[in-house]
This record gives C-alpha cells, sequence and structure tokens, in this order.
C-alpha cells in the first residue's frame, strides 16, 4: 500500500561524478518541496507484521527517466529491487556512516505505475531513507513512444492551408506522450488585423507568445487552487458557500443552500452570462409565456447588478437570480467561477492571482502563466492578439468604457476585464504550451511535478469523476464521457479523457489512459466577423476546420493507434469531400453560410492540390486532388483552385 508523506522533501547536492550509472551525494540538504516518495523510512516499524508491505512502495515513472534518492542510516547490507530486478547498491553501503546516494533507475522503470523494493537491511536497527520526485517532461521524439510522426506532417499542411486562408492567425501546438514532448511548434503571427480590421504583417508567434485562456482558466487557476485547499483539508467540496462568504444569501434564501459543488458541476441555477460589465444588459427569458427581463430586478428597465467595480462584484453576484433550481440540470456558467476564485480569496486571505502565483505557478517554475501580463513584465507584442474591435463586435456593442482597438495582452472577456480587474475565476489567466503542458502533466502524476505536491490522487479522482446527471462534467473539468465532448478531444480519446475549452481559441485535453497531453492555443477571434447581419459573435476564424480541437485531436490518436501515409491522405480527402457537401446542404437550405465558410472548405482542398503539386508525378495523389476539387461548390475560390490543377494536367 502506498503512504504519501505531507513532509518536506529533500535535494542533496551533487559533490561528485557519476560511477557506473549511479551518483554519491553527500549531505547539504535543501529543503525545496515534496515528491511523490518523500522522507520514506524503510523499513516502516511497525505499520505492519509484514515484511512484504513495510519494505515497499509505489511510484509513477517513463522509461528512460527516473532517479532515486536513498540515505543509508547506517546499513551494512541491503538489496534494492526496482520492478523485481536488483539494482545494485553495494558499492554504496558503509556500516560506519550515514551518506545520501542517488540512484539512476531509468533502466528499471517503466511507463506508469513501478514499485521499488528494499530487503536484507543489516543491522536490525538500520534504516534507508526513501525521496524520489514526481515525473518532469523531457524533450523526444514521435517515435520514441510509438507515435508515427506522419500526423504532424498532416497536421502542418492543414494549419499552413488555414493560416494562408486567412481563418487562423496563428497558434501553437504542444503533444506530449509517456512523459516525451513530441511536439512543440508556433505557427503563423500574433496578430493578423490591426484595429482599423486592415490586414497587418505582424510579428511572428513563438514558443513564448503567451495567449489568452479564457475559460481554460477555470481549470488551471481555479480548479487548481481549489483542489489544492480540498486536498489541504480547507476547503469541503459539500460546504455552503454561505460557510465562506457570510451574507451570501441576503438576497435570496434559495442561496443559502448552494455549495461548492453546485458551482463546480455547474448546477447553481445561475444564468451562463450575466454581462455585469453593460448598464443595458437584462437577459430576457420566457416565463410562463411571458418575457421576462430577469436583471431587471426594480422593474426600471435597468441592469440592476451592473458594475465595474471589482469591490462591488461579490454584491452583484449575490443579487443575480437563479434560473433554475440549484441540482436540477447542468447549466455551464461563467458566475460559478467567478464565484470559486472569490472563495479562494476568502479562505486563502490572499487576491486569487497572488495564490495562484505563489502556491501554484511559482513553485512549478512557470514564467508565462500570469494574470494581467502587460502588469507583470510582459508587453503586447509578446501576447496574441484576441477581437479586432475591442468588445464592440465591430460597432454593434456598447457601454460605458469599452474598448475599440485590438485587445492584446489584456483579458477579452468582459466580465473579468472591466468588472473584476483583469482577475477572476472564469477568465484572464494568460500562458503559453510549454507552461500549460507542466500544469497538465501535475493530473497525470497524481499531483504533483518534480519536487512540488500541489494536491493528492484522491482530489484528482474526486474532480474528475462523472457526475451523475451529465458524465461530459466532472468537478468542473470537462469530460469526454459519452463522446460528447469528441468535437474537442477527438472521437478515439477514452471517456475518461479531461480537460477544457476557451472562447478565444484555447483547447486542452488530458488522456490518463494513454498519458497523453494535447495543447492547442489559437487566437482565430482576431479575424472580422464572419457576416455581422447573421451573428455578431461569429468570426471568420470559427469556420475554419483547426477552431476547434477536435480534428487536430483525431489525427493524433491516428498517430498513436497506427495508421499509414495512404491511410492519412484518404482522411484528408474524406474531410475534405464531408466539408464541400456539408456546404452545399446548407446553401441549398439557406444556413448560416458565409464567405469565410468557402474560403475554410477550399482551404481543406488545397492541402491536396498543394500535395499534388509537389509531387507531380504521382498519379493517385492528383486523383486525391481533383476530387476535392470537384466536390466543391461553385465559387471564385474554386476557379482558382482549378487553374493551378490544370497546369498540372498540362
Amino acid at each position: 500500500m502506498k503512504r504519501k508523506l505531507l513532509a518536506k522533501g529533500v535535494v542533496w547536492t551533487l559533490v561528485c561524478t557519476s560511477i557506473l550509472g549511479s551518483t554519491t551525494l553527500y549531505a547539504k540538504e535543501e529543503v525545496v518541496g515534496s515528491g511523490q516518495i518523500t522522507q520514506r523510512t524503510l523499513p516502516e516499524r511497525g505499520s505492519s507484521a509484514s515484511t512484504i508491505i513495510n519494505n515497499r512502495e509505489s511510484f509513477k515513472a517513463y522509461k528512460g527517466q527516473g532517479t532515486l534518492y536513498l540515505r543509508l542510516n547506517q546499513v551494512a547490507h541491503a538489496k534494492l529491487y526496482v520492478n523485481g530486478k536488483e539494482v545494485d547498491i553495494s558499492k554504496f553501503i558503509d556500516p560506519h556512516s550515514n551518506q545520501t546516494v542517488a540512484i539512476d533507475i531509468s533502466d528499471f522503470v517503466q511507463n506508469g505505475d513501478n514499485t521499488l523494493q528494499i530487503s536484507e537491511i543489516e543491522p536490525y536497527g538500520a534504516t534507508i531513507e526513501v525521496n524520489m520526485a514526481y515525473p518532469t517532461l523531457r524533450e523526444g521524439t514521435p517515435e520514441s513512444v510509438g507515435v508515427d510522426s506522419k500526423v504532424f506532417e498532416v497536421i502542418d499542411r492543414i494549419l499552413e492551408a488555414e493560416i494562408e486562408a486567412g481563418g487562423i492567425p496563428g497558434g501553437q501546438l504542444l503533444v506530449a506522450k509517456d512523459g516525451v514532448i513530441i511536439k512543440n511548434e508556433a505557427y503563423g503571427v500574433i496578430k493578423a488585423y490591426d484595429h482599423n480590421g486592415k490586414v497587418e504583417h505582424s510579428i511572428p508567434v513563438t514558443k513564448d507568445t503567451l495567449y489568452d485562456l479564457a475559460s481554460n482558466t477555470k481549470m488551471y487557476a481555479t480548479n487548481y487552487a481549489v483542489q489544492k485547499l480540498v486536498s489541504e483539508g480547507k476547503l469541503d467540496i459539500d460546504m455552503k458557500i454561505s460557510e465562506v462568504i457570510p451574507g451570501f444569501a441576503q438576497f435570496d434564501e434559495k442561496k443559502d443552500q448552494l455549495t461548492l459543488r453546485h458551482l463546480l458541476t455547474h448546477t447553481a441555477g445561475f444564468i451562463p452570462s450575466p454581462k455585469y460589465s453593460d448598464d443595458s444588459y437584462l437577459h430576457p427569458v420566457e416565463r410562463d409565456g411571458q418575457i421576462v427581463n430577469v436583471l431587471d430586478l426594480n422593474n426600471d428597465g435597468k441592469n440592476d447588478v451592473y458594475t465595474q467595480n471589482p469591490d462591488e462584484i461579490l454584491e452583484m453576484i449575490e443579487r443575480t437570480p437563479l434560473e433554475y433550481t440549484p441540482g436540477s440540470k447542468n447549466v455551464y456558467s461563467d458566475v460559478d467561477y467567478m464565484l470559486l476564485g472569490l472563495i479562494v480569496e476568502q479562505v486563502s486571505g490572499q487576491k486569487f492571482d497572488v495564490f495562484c502565483q505563489e502556491q501554484i505557478f511559482g513553485p512549478l517554475g512557470l514564467t508565462h502563466t500570469v494574470f494581467n501580463p502587460l502588469q507583470n513584465g510582459f508587453n503586447k507584442y509578446q501576447c496574441a492578439a484576441t477581437e479586432i474591435f475591442g468588445n464592440t463586435r465591430e460597432g454593434h456593442v456598447n457601454f460605458p468604457n469599452i474598448r475599440t482597438e485590438v485587445v492584446q495582452g489584456e483579458v477579452h472577456d468582459e466580465k473579468a476585464y472591466y468588472s473584476m480587474g483583469g482577475v477572476a475565476g472564469h477568465a484572464g489567466l494568460f500562458s503559453n504550451a510549454g507552461d500549460l503542458a507542466v500544469l497538465m502533466q501535475v493530473m497525470l502524476n497524481g499531483g504533483g511535478y518534480g519536487n512540488v505536491e500541489l494536491f493528492d490522487q484522491k482530489t484528482i479522482d474526486t474532480f474528475t469523476a462523472p457526475s451523475k446527471t451529465n458524465d461530459t462534467y466532472g468537478l468542473g473539468w470537462r469530460r469526454q464521457g459519452s463522446g460528447a465532448y469528441a468535437w474537442s478531444f477527438g472521437d478515439q480519446a477514452p471517456d475518461s479523457t479531461i480537460g477544457h475549452t476557451g472562447w478565444t481559441g484555447t483547447a486542452t485535453s488530458i488522456d490518463k489512459e494513454n498519458d497523453l497531453i494535447i495543447v492547442w492555443l489559437t487566437n482565430t477571434k482576431n479575424t472580422p466577423i464572419a457576416d455581422p447581419a447573421k451573428d455578431v459573435n461569429r468570426m471568420e476564424g470559427d469556420a475554419f476546420q483547426f477552431d476547434a480541437a477536435g480534428t487536430l485531436s483525431t489525427l493524433v490518436y491516428e498517430g498513436i493507434i497506427g495508421t499509414s501515409e495512404e491511410a492519412l491522405e484518404e482522411s484528408l480527402l474524406q474531410m475534405s469531400l464531408d466539408r464541400s457537401s456539408f456546404l452545399k446542404e446548407a446553401v441549398e437550405k439557406d444556413k448560416n453560410c458565409t464567405e469565410a465558410d468557402y474560403k475554410a472548405t477550399v482551404a481543406l482542398a488545397d492541402v491536396l492540390v498543394k500535395k499534388a503539386e509537389k509531387e507531380k508525378d504521382n498519379k493517385e495523389v492528383l486523383r486525391r486532388a481533383k476530387l476535392a476539387y470537384e466536390a466543391l461548390p461553385d465559387h471564385s475560390l474554386k476557379e482558382a483552385l482549378g487553374e493551378r490543377l490544370s497546369k498540372l494536367n498540362n
């Protein structure tokens, strides 16, 4: 049975060279945090009459990495086994000293769960103290973990075409499997349009570029903070909100029954997104055959929960009416996580961003994860831009103090920016793919990374278990569940896959069964509105294939499961044919089709045409390109593609 201690771990300063794969380290002790095995003393006297229990420990590791720290306390003889294979430690045995050694066990570990065993400790009373950090991520190749790199070539081709077509200004993609980062790449530019809506040749995206995570904030700031406090016994998910925030139910007695669990499962009853920053927003709903403006509390035609003062937001949330009976259904609401962020502040006694920095991001060594980046050492040219005309939707939205220029380096979300000073539990966090991968690996590791422990596996299990009312919800985490989240996680993702998405074009996926992380960060919202007459909230970038991560994730899984170049090209062809068929049907039925939809459809066909241009003598490649072209609906963009194909025929 694994015994976790919450005591602080020990790192030993290296003072001599490596000897046969193992290194002797002599004490200078530095207290740095908690690993997955921390100061475990073996044998554990009195724990059990069975030595097989007293002298064992389990740990997570990945092939090719792993260092075990042993402090030998007057040990004259002992044997060490990792996964049943003996690791020779005889050269370090000295009964007259207490020395600490670092043992390289990378040749003995397997991906996932591992077991170490220490036997034959002599003399009686001698002990061995065991310390081991959590796994960390390292760079490697797709093939090193059994993934076909051809899938990433296909992904790159699609991204190239979609960026060229104006759908995605830029992005970052990171994929890690079995502790190895197998893809970490930056694409495109940080800003495609200036504040006048003119095309701008901007700065290229790098791996250091910050992205507005939008609702991914809910997981990698708020959920992590709550999970940490729950693990430490400072919060209980079934405690009432009113126990943490006295007076929370002062305007509505029904709110006295609300718990943290209601907030985490989006079952509290709040409307999805009351626009606290907009003085004219009333949120009309139909009740008993009549339209009721639920935010017009005083029946005076005003938004009575309007505020642009962070000091007032809690009261306005308290005043916000519930739309349905708590616990009766799942309705995704930003208000739930705005409250959770405020609860973290109440319990910790720190501002939410300070708590996250000091308790989560800082200890993990993250240098590109921050709220309000422009106030914390970054400039706007280090941040990917979002909406072109501020929050105005190209002039269709207006409220006091509204931003009108390109949003860059500031959180896009109106509630977070105007009403909460850029720091909120539902939105406001900026990061890059590299930092996010570390945060996501914490979940795969059982709650820690390196010598840092944030929370325990029990807490993870609690927060990722499916909701009783909807298996795509955990406690905050979105789940693949019955497959309803495949549009983001991909069809092949197991039911237990967790993650989240963000309005700005961000998506994260954590697959424990395959030990897989996928980070996809874009700024598709830095494109014009596709058709203001039809939908002011739909940008041109929203029409493109990789706006959602489902297709991208599916291709990654193809590489894991096993595929061939021919099968991948056929998949591309089918994607193109399906997209053309979908668009033709939408046109016939007069659905919401825009110029952007044509651009996105032609971009997919273009992927196949470009390959045909590159491999001019490959008849099969040319055949696929022609099929993709012929399936396209009539459009000037199709004509241009046809001209290129005709050159190949000649």
